[in-house]
């Protein structure tokens, strides 16, 4: 029989209600999927990120456009299983040129090498190009499917090296402002979400005087 045929025929047409009939749970199921995604801020779920509430704010350069990396998201499981990341997300209320994550890497042999290897709360300029420091770090992309292995326990030990999430941004005149972001992830096949309430400051025109009650970008930089 051919396919036309087919299509026409009564166990065709069955045949494309059962189709659709999968789709749609399909659909359905990974709308529940989402739904059931726990949202929690650091220390309140599996992944945590050594953060609270907060402001950073950096100063533009004479130069523009320019780049301002902001880190101190040092990402680790809080029991020790593995998890998998699923999405990074942000919200932008001052947009920036652009924005891109990177996950830098500090062993505990760079480490021990330099105190340089310690964690970088802002720094201007992009990995692995910063204008006042050098850094050390395996620096890759962050992104779905990024795993991170190391318990918060061994991550609090002197000299064990950590995992540290960086936002890069790449900055105009009107300046850049991430007021909160979200880490989606998976741990034995349940959905969470990590909120980061910590608030990132590129000083330009459009950054208003007080942030989350700090006063940022009023003076000049030192």
């Amino acid at each position: 029989m051919s396919a036309r045929r087919f299509l026409r025929s009564p166990k065709g047409i069955a045949a494309l209600i059962l189709v659709a009939a999968a789709v749609a749970l399909t659909l359905l199921t990974g709308w529940l999927h989402d739904d059931e995604r726990v949202e929690h801020v650091s220390g309140k779920g599996p992944l945590q990120s050594h953060t609270a509430e907060g402001v950073t704010s950096v100063y533009a350069p004479k130069n523009t456009p320019w780049a301002v990396t902001f880190g101190s998201y040092l990402l680790c499981s809080t029991n020790g299983e593995a998890i998998t990341i699923d999405a990074i997300r942000y919200h932008t209320p001052v947009k920036p040129k652009s924005v891109s994550l990177k996950l830098r890497t500090v062993t505990p042999q760079m480490w021990k090498e330099t105190v340089d290897a310690g964690i970088i709360g802002a720094a201007l300029g992009e990995p692995q190009h910063f204008q006042e420091r050098k850094a050390p770090g395996d620096y890759s992309d962050a992104g779905a499917g990024n795993r991170i292995t190391q318990s918060c326990a061994d991550q609090d030990k002197e000299g064990t090296g950590f995992t540290e999430l960086l936002f890069v941004l790449d900055v105009g005149k009107q300046g850049g402002f991430i007021d909160t972001a979200w880490i989606d992830y998976h741990m034995s096949g349940k959905p969470y979400t990590l909120r980061l309430d910590w608030k990132m400051v590129a000083c330009g025109s459009l950054i208003p005087h007080t942030v989350g009650g700090t006063v940022v970008c009023d003076g000049k930089q030192s």
